[in-house]
């Protein structure tokens, strides 16, 4: 959709960077008002841990937001190199996360698109870890402006990256919530992990009917991962199917997230496996399929079981042949994840 260029602000003399419609998109008037909503969106969130906007406005009837400019890669970069990441990493990172996205729906700033190459690793000037920053919120929806006149979702969009849209996002990209959200960062933890994604199919119809009628798989039962009873519940309610029985809010995710950090050998090594999964051939594959199809994919995802083409029906049960033997989460393990409060006191 758009490109970002390094610029230089020539009063102060500070890099920043500008981001600007691809010359093939500059004909759309959606992607155009996607674009100025995004200035819109991002000036309502102050967050360490999201991009900061410095400035915006347009070149003609284009128009152009000026971002901070951030050194250093994206999650995506890294999963590019490394198949999977080690504990030890990934704490302080999803963390940071989970602190964005909690800054982001303070500001009632829905993301839609969290994902690896949203991520963006700030190196440090001084050599240490680098800081997490959320980018790109070309998609995210403010509640005030989608309640103010025309959005720009409408029924039969789909909104997001498709590993890890939540189910509900893949049939009803306008009514998605927060925690359409913390399901993506549920995803996000889960390829960090695993080196791969809970749902893999190779038609965009196999993939919707896994994420609305299957349940994730737990993460110790994937090669390569130290068993956790309170990683596998935390991640397994961060990707439960329905909205309503994922955490109730970012701040509870991360106050989760702290209690599964404090469980976690940090110091152990990561198991040598490999894994072989290539997510950008995945997305072609099934961004392929996608063009091919000629049913939209929330109809394929809503009809009933045995009404689903013949074809279709076949993809299914070759792909439940590539899925490694898992073990699915009880509700037991899932409670673990949930807090238990304390009863009040009793009155004298």
């Amino acid at each position: 959709m758009a490109r970002v260029f390094e610029a230089v602000h020539k009063p102060s003399g500070r890099l920043v960077a500008i981001k600007l419609l691809e010359p093939a998109s500059r004909g759309s008037r959606e992607l155009r008002e996607r674009l100025a909503r995004e200035a819109v969106v991002l000036a309502s969130v102050q967050s360490p841990h999201v991009s900061k906007l410095l400035g915006y406005g347009w070149e003609g009837e284009h128009p152009f937001l000026v971002l901070e400019r951030l050194e250093g890669e994206t999650l995506a970069d890294v999963l590019r190199r490394e198949s999977r990441l080690g504990v030890a990493r990934l704490v302080d990172w999803v963390e940071q996360l989970l602190i964005g996205v909690r800054d982001c729906h303070r500001a009632r700033v829905i993301h839609r698109d969290i994902k690896p190459a949203n991520i963006f690793l700030v190196r440090s000037s001084q050599g240490g870890e680098p800081r997490v920053k959320l980018i790109d919120f070309g998609v995210a929806r403010l509640n005030e402006i989608a309640s103010a006149g025309t959005s720009l979702t409408s029924t039969h969009h789909l909104i997001g990256s498709m590993g890890y849209m939540a189910p509900e996002q893949l049939q009803y990209a306008k009514g998605v919530g927060p925690t359409a959200d913390l399901y993506a960062v549920g995803v996000v933890i889960f390829r960090c992990i695993t080196g791969r994604l809970p749902f893999v199919g190779r038609s965009f119809e196999a993939l919707t009917r896994l994420k609305t009628e299957a349940t994730a798989p737990l993460v110790s039962s994937l090669p390569g991962v130290v068993p956790n009873d309170l990683l596998d519940a935390f991640i397994a309610r961060a990707l439960s199917r329905e909205p309503q029985e994922r955490f109730a809010s970012t701040t509870e995710m991360l106050e989760a997230w702290w209690r599964v950090a404090a469980a976690l050998d940090r110091a152990a090594p990561m198991p040598e496996v490999d894994v072989v999964f290539d997510e950008d051939e995945w997305e072609s594959t099934i961004a392929e399929s996608l063009s091919k199809s000629g049913t939209h994919p929330s109809l394929a995802a809503a009809a009933p079981s045995g009404t689903l083409p013949a074809a279709l029906l076949r993809t299914m049960d070759e792909e439940a042949a590539t899925d490694p033997e898992i073990q699915r989460p009880t509700l037991d393990q899932m409670l673990v994840a949930i807090p238990v409060e304390p009863d009040p006191p009793s009155k004298p």
